[in-house]
């Protein structure tokens, strides 16, 4: 059933209207059917008391990890559950990646997820662990012209951006590959800067935002890393301020590594001006320092951003910026019944940054009820931080079959022995190779993608984590891989009915 809401005297504030005071908001069917003072409620409707609450449009996390080497067992844990309507992946699927992140993610989800598709075709398919590897330009491997241009045709209600990293390993040739690509794709350039580990001798991030035009944009602009904003003079890179004035965008993209206090007040003073939050959770960093969009903003208060400015840098400005500003972004009648319900709470607070420095606020913003499609969502911060949603490493079984595999059906284990079969003839043992061997073995089969990746990822993990299938088999030993495949197929299974 469609869902009937009356919010109740909160103090609605909605940048994209201009609104800002104590108003109820009302949902029917689903969308928003009217915001004004002493509405009456439509038959059937909840009626929920949010005063003393501030109410906005639902925020856009524009770059989270929630697919991948870098994802959480539950997407909706750091969506929803959290107090985002909307979130983007930023690089967790390329071509390869892009139909089980569509299986595994977006169709299952309850919270929006769009995607920046990586110039990596497999996305960013190692463990947390291995994070790092992705900074070694052959883990670019082939780059499928063709794939990309067909799923970005058919998609593009999903894919809004092209995403790479710009690191020094890679020089500067990738970063012009990836902004042809986005050209020809009509899609913005989403940009990483800054290194994240070592000191490189040299960095290309002048060079790279020379590349951007307007609609680019780029993220971790607070980064204390080689390779941000800060030359070697000290001061904001000339190129920085030229690519704001034609109209690249600055994103903060907190993350675990990617934000300074010393550098943002810096840059603030010096002329930057980032239009957008996001907080580039991604596994353990979901407990500290990042926590959620939330507590991001929240730090950005000691800056001298107000509460209007941080509303505004997770509504209108996302979703002007990746053209959804007629799904996300405000209140106005027959928009999605998508809002966020946050208290502000108010003390002395300590908000640390990623390079060591801290700051000190007196305001503090905590969600306090999402509302996605006219339905109620109540936060749960053990939800997001449980160690099961987050370790990936800890989730693989290698001593023992994981009881998640107790609850695939006899089609899906007979699948599991065709692949294995299919496996042990192959000469190599390599990502992209096992990538599609899997899709030409399920398609075979005549098994539907999600079913059979979960068949796969199922017999491997005690949590629902979606590493690319290929690649994640490809990081596994070779004689591990086809002995648990073998141990699956065979064991006695959960009578289920068909899902």
């Amino acid at each position: 059933m469609k869902k009937n809401l009356l919010l109740r005297g909160g103090r609605v504030i909605d940048s994209a209207q201009g609104l800002d005071g104590l108003l109820d908001v009302l949902i029917a069917d689903a969308k928003i059917a009217a915001v004004g003072p002493s509405l009456a409620p439509s038959p059937g409707a909840e009626v929920l008391d949010v005063q003393g609450k501030i109410v906005s449009p639902g925020f856009f996390d524009m770059h989270v990890h929630v697919y991948g080497g870098l994802a959480f067992a539950d997407p909706d844990s750091v969506g929803v559950n959290l107090g985002s309507t909307s979130v983007a992946d930023a690089g967790g699927a390329g071509a390869y990646s892009w139909d089980e992140f569509k299986a595994l993610v977006v169709e299952q989800a309850r919270t929006d997820v769009y995607l920046y598709l990586s110039l990596r075709a497999g996305g960013i398919f190692g463990s947390y662990r291995s994070f790092f590897d992705i900074s070694d330009v052959r883990s670019l491997i082939d780059i499928p012209v063709n794939r990309m241009l067909d799923i970005v045709e058919q998609n593009r209600d999903v894919i809004r951006a092209v995403k790479l990293g710009g690191f020094e390993s890679y020089g500067v040739a990738p970063m012009q590959v990836a902004k042809g690509m986005a050209t020809i794709l009509g899609l913005p350039l989403y940009v990483h800067i800054g290194d994240l580990v070592g000191k490189p001798p040299e960095t290309f991030t002048d060079q790279i935002l020379d590349l951007l035009e307007a609609g680019d944009i780029v993220t971790h602009c607070f980064n204390a890393n080689p390779g941000n904003l800060l030359g070697k003079d000290g001061k904001v890179l000339p190129q920085a301020l030229a690519a704001q004035e034609r109209g690249v965008r600055y994103d903060v993209g907190f993350g675990s590594f990617n934000f300074s206090y010393d550098v943002a007040e810096q840059l603030l003073a010096e002329g930057i001006v980032p239009t957008t939050i996001s907080s580039d959770l991604q596994q353990s960093n979901v407990t500290g320092p990042v926590y959620s969009l939330m507590h991001v903003m929240s730090a950005m208060l000691p800056l001298g951003y107000s509460l209007h400015d941080v509303l505004r840098m997770v509504t209108v400005n996302p979703a002007e910026q990746l053209g959804l500003a007629d799904r996300i972004g405000s209140l106005r009648p027959g928009m999605p019944g998508d809002v966020t319900v946050l208290a502000v709470e108010r003390g002395d607070f300590v908000f640390d940054d990623t390079s060591g420095g801290s700051r000190r606020g007196t305001e503090r913003l905590v969600p306090f009820v999402t509302i996605k499609d006219g339905e109620p969502i109540w936060p749960s911060r053990e939800r997001a931080e449980a160690e099961e949603n987050w370790s990936f490493e800890g989730a693989i079984a290698y001593d023992e079959v994981p009881e998640n595999a107790r609850l695939l059906d006899a089609e899906q284990r007979a699948f599991l022995g065709y692949l294995a079969d299919t496996c042990r003839e192959l000469d190599d043992w390599n990502g992209v190779l096992l990538h599609e061997t899997f899709g030409n073995a399920r398609r075979r089969a005549g098994l539907d993608l999600r079913r059979a990746a979960e068949a796969v990822l199922h017999s491997f993990m005690t949590a629902r984590f979606t590493p690319p299938v290929g690649f994640f088999l490809g990081s596994q030993e070779r004689a591990f891989v086809l002995a648990r495949l073998e141990q699956v197929r065979t064991r006695e299974a959960i009578p289920v009915q068909h899902r």
